[in-house]
């Protein structure tokens, strides 16, 4: 049983923290998200809404109830219980159908009527800035950047580190394009403790609920599934966003709508937009790495790549060194052939631009990941063969 208390607010000088008693299997901890006391007012209290999301793939996967002693929204409530976890428990058998036990709530919250996104200043981020503001649809133009710790930094004291040392980036951006900036903190994955590549959906949405009084619209960035890769199924290297097509309308209600922004489209459509955006050229950061761009790590290169095929390459000597780039561009090319053998198919669409440019001698490199490829599906990977032929590799990419 997952039982939720009812969430209140408290503030000092300059933060409002919304807070909640979460008790699981008899253990009782408080989940806090704190924001900038200017957003107070935003803050639900009045809902348990939030605090369900945040639960509920946690609850599905541990065979979890989930009681709230604070009301749920109708719309949220059902759809939730009645479409949302029939269809992920149907095609999961592993999974556990939750009852979920909370008074309905039918009147509006007030609402602000900002439309929101997430800022982090990589592809999916800038692709929804470009494509989202200065529209004719004036109601769903973006107003509001977000910045979130719910799990995307990890867990503990390296995570708050590691979320303040990324906050100053998305700041930034926001105060240079005239955006508000609503940055918040929150405990929710040192209590709730979920792989964030498996949940990163649910809490993420458990912090626009902590200011659903503030959004009418709110932009996910899209997890980069084409519509035919759709699926329930809880596979290894599959995560929600497989589903977000399904879960976030019906995470969404009269008041508060939520879109899976980019939904459908591949990297490199993606991409394509980001490189008209001009503030792009000043902001775009994609490294794996803290701080800025590497320019040799896998997002890194797959980006390099990227810009590069669509020749718009010198257009980002503030954010890459596009210098290093040219003067080892075999190598990048090298990298994008071993992606494309090992399947990573956003490689596949960079291809073409980049066919002329591959030698004879580049393929016979690649060989052994090919032969890799073919094997990993027939031979456990605890085999001396399979470590064998990952040793070859090593020697002929080093």
């Amino acid at each position: 049983m997952i039982k939720i208390g009812k969430p209140q607010v408290k503030s000092d000088a300059t933060t409002a923290t919304l807070f909640v008693d979460i008790t699981i299997d008899d253990v009782c901890k408080e989940v806090w998200f704190r924001v900038d006391k200017k957003f107070e007012d935003y803050l639900c209290y009045e809902r348990g809404d939030a605090y369900v999301i945040a639960v509920l793939n946690y609850a599905m996967r541990n065979h979890h109830d989930i009681v709230s002693e604070a009301p749920l929204t109708e719309d949220l409530y059902y759809n939730i219980d009645k479409y949302l976890v029939d269809a992920i428990a149907q095609y999961n058998k592993d999974f556990y159908r939750p009852n979920i036990t909370a008074d309905v709530a039918s009147e509006a919250l007030p609402c602000a009527g900002a439309v929101g996104t997430g800022i982090s200043c990589g592809v999916d981020s800038l692709h929804a800035l470009a494509c989202q503001t200065a529209m004719k649809y004036k109601r769903h133009n973006i107003t509001h950047l977000t910045f979130n710790n719910v799990g995307s930094h990890g867990e503990g004291e390296h995570a708050e580190q590691l979320y303040q040392a990324r906050l100053e980036r998305p700041r930034a951006f926001a105060k240079d394009y005239g955006f508000e900036f609503v940055a918040s903190d929150s405990n929710l994955q040192n209590v709730i403790i979920q792989d964030h590549f498996k949940s990163h959906t649910y809490s993420s949405i458990f912090a626009v609920y902590c200011l659903q009084k503030l959004y009418s619209v709110y932009y996910y960035a899209s997890a980069g599934y084409k519509y035919a890769e759709f699926t329930l199924e809880d596979k290894p290297q599959v995560c929600p966003g497989s589903y977000e097509m399904l879960s976030l309308p019906l995470f969404s209600t009269h008041k508060l709508r939520v879109y899976s922004e980019g939904e459908g489209m591949s990297r490199m459509t993606k991409l394509k937009s980001v490189v008209n955006y001009a503030p792009s050229y000043k902001y775009l950061n994609v490294c794996l790495k803290e701080g800025d761009n590497c320019g040799k790590c896998e997002k890194c290169v797959r980006t390099l790549l990227g810009i590069d095929a669509l020749g718009m390459i010198d257009k980002y000597g503030e954010v890459f060194d596009i210098d290093y780039y040219r003067k080892h561009k075999k190598w990048y090319l090298q990298q994008m052939l071993i992606q494309m053998a090992n399947e990573k198919h956003d490689y596949f669409e960079m291809y073409p631009y980049f066919k002329d440019q591959i030698t004879l001698a580049m393929r016979i490199k690649v060989l052994p990941y090919k032969i890799e490829n073919a094997v990993r599906r027939m031979v456990p990977r605890n085999t001396w063969f399979f470590r064998v032929l990952k040793e070859i590799e090593y020697k002929m990419n080093s």
